[in-house]
C-alpha cells in the first residue's frame, strides 16, 4: 500500500502529480510515410474559373452574351456577312472623313497664306505711305 503513503504525505503527493504531467505534445513520426503511401499529388485545376468575387453586373452580362452567341451555322454565316458589310461601311466613312479633314486643313493653310499676304501688303502700304 505504498500509494496510500505517497498520497498521505503532501510533499510526495505534489511530486507524484508533477511526474504524471505529459511532456510530449506533438510528433511528426510516420506522417510523411503515410502521406507518401498514395503519393503527394498536385491540386486539380478547376475546369471553370470561379465567378465569386467578380462584378455581378459583368457576370450577368457575360452570361447573356454567351447565350446570344449560340446559333446555327446559317445564322452564323449571316452574321459574318452583316459584320463584313458594317466593316466596309465604316472604312468608307473613315475614308470620307479623312478626305474631308484633309480638305479642311488645305483650306486653313490657304487662309493662313492669304492672311499673311494681306498683312504683308498692309505693312508695305504703310511703309510706302511714310516715305
Amino acid at each position: 500500500v505504498p500509494c496510500l503513503q505517497v498520497a498521505s504525505h503532501p510533499f510526495l503527493a505534489a511530486r507524484a502529480s508533477e511526474a504524471m504531467a505529459k511532456s510530449k505534445n506533438h510528433t511528426g513520426h510516420n506522417q510523411s510515410y503515410k502521406n507518401h503511401r498514395n503519393g503527394i499529388k498536385r491540386t486539380r485545376r478547376p475546369k471553370k474559373m470561379s465567378m465569386s468575387g467578380m462584378n455581378c453586373k459583368f457576370v450577368r452580362n457575360q452570361a447573356y452574351a454567351k447565350k446570344g452567341m449560340k446559333c446555327s451555322p446559317e445564322e452564323k454565316e449571316e452574321r459574318l456577312k452583316a459584320q463584313k458589310e458594317a466593316q466596309k461601311k465604316m472604312e468608307e466613312k473613315k475614308a470620307t472623313e479623312k478626305a474631308q479633314r484633309l480638305k479642311e486643313l488645305e483650306e486653313m493653310k490657304e487662309a493662313e497664306k492669304l492672311k499673311a499676304a494681306n498683312k504683308q501688303a498692309k505693312k508695305d502700304a504703310q511703309a510706302a505711305a511714310k516715305k
